[in-house]
């Protein structure tokens, strides 16, 4: 339960002044009839955003009609809150122009309350005027408590409300002679009146404020879930810094540790080296003084590719590259004139070559050549 409560007159007219009542910490501290009853209650403090107040609007009881319902033997609460706002809406004269509500009444029965659509938009339009937002709307004689055989009547100042069980209604002498003739009514004063007020957060299951008046929920977050935004916006900068810079470190690492696995794989054959570089540089130097470095290959071979490309009739079926440097192929083509223009081709760029031209099983001319840069 909320202990910091204001309780507003629903306003039935434009201009006219509300009452009001403000409870903190179960006891009415402060009442009065205002204008504008925010400013004159303080309920908010000098510091609103400090301070959680529930606004509860009273409706005056001549606005609404209160109904009991019996209970429907086999329904669920669901079903039967639905078929008694059904019924209260039959029953009303305009049920197309009242807003209902319903609650169960805690004897498996339910409570209907029905006001006018345009006397609630009205009121919350005069209240949001006065920057104030109810939390909820209800009844104000559904504060009083239900008082055995007899009833029980209470003043608010704007409204007189007598209650009978589920009977609740103006507290007019026509009516109190026509529905509470034979039981007697004790007016709820003084302390048992504060205490019905302190009390009103936990009336307000027959509320209003649903369906289309619903109150609609502004989100807002206070110091501390603003700090702990920041710092999870500030967690994320980091991490999202952090994990580029670790694995760049990583890569850092593990180059390294290749730089250090090449250089001692390098060691067995060219001796210790200062760098990677250094390292290849001697290797190369190596293979070419042993005639096998990596320039043997590509030369002979692309020599024998653009000699082919002068003899379109020509394809290579085998090509061999062997450790002593030399490229050993195999050229296909109709007839042995057809093969000799790029054999031709080759010695002029001076490379040595060797072919022995035979004929497959197909027919076809074929020559078994070698080709070496010079």
């Amino acid at each position: 339960m909320n202990q910091n409560i204001l309780l507003i007159a629903f306003p039935a007219t434009a201009d006219e002044a509300l009452y009001w009542w403000h409870a903190v910490d179960g006891a009415v501290q402060a009442w009065g009839c205002d204008p504008d009853p925010l400013m004159a209650s303080q309920a908010y403090g000098p510091d609103a955003a400090q301070v959680d107040v529930s606004v509860i609007a009273l409706v005056p009881s001549h606005l609404t009609s209160i109904m009991a319902h019996e209970a429907i033997s086999g329904a669920n609460e669901s079903q039967t809150l639905a078929a008694a706002t059904m019924v209260a809406k039959a029953q009303s004269l305009e049920g197309e122009k009242v807003h209902i509500v319903a609650t169960a009444d805690g004897e498996g029965g339910v409570i209907t309350a029905s006001v006018g659509r345009d006397i609630l938009s009205a009121g919350l339009v005069h209240l949001q005027a006065l920057n104030i937002e109810p939390d909820a709307i209800i009844p104000s004689g559904w504060l009083l408590p239900v008082s055995g055989d007899g009833a029980l009547s209470a003043d608010f100042g704007f409204d007189q409300v007598v209650r009978a069980d589920n009977i609740i209604a103006s507290d007019d002498p026509a009516l109190r002679e026509f529905l509470f003739a034979d039981r007697v009514v004790t007016p709820i004063t003084g302390d048992a009146f504060d205490a019905m007020l302190v009390g009103a957060s936990e009336k307000t299951d027959l509320n209003f404020r649903s369906g289309p008046f619903a109150k609609k929920t502004q989100r807002a977050m206070d110091a501390k879930q603003k700090r702990r935004l920041g710092w999870m916006a500030a967690a994320l900068v980091i991490i999202s810094l952090a994990i580029p810079l670790v694995q760049l470190a990583q890569y850092h690492w593990a180059a390294g540790a290749g730089d250090e696995a090449a250089l001692a794989s390098a060691a067995a054959v060219v001796g210790e080296q200062e760098n990677p570089d250094s390292a290849e540089r001697a290797l190369d130097q190596r293979l070419i003084a042993e005639n096998r470095g990596n320039i043997m290959f590509p030369v002979p071979a692309s020599a024998l590719y653009s000699a082919l490309q002068q003899v379109p009739n020509v394809s290579i079926t085998r090509m061999v590259y062997g450790e002593n440097g030399i490229v050993s192929a195999t050229l296909s083509a109709v007839r042995n004139e057809d093969i000799n223009p790029a054999l031709l081709a080759m010695q002029e760029a001076g490379f040595i070559i060797t072919a022995t031209p035979r004929t497959d099983a197909t027919g076809s001319a074929q020559a078994d050549i070698t080709v070496r840069a010079p």
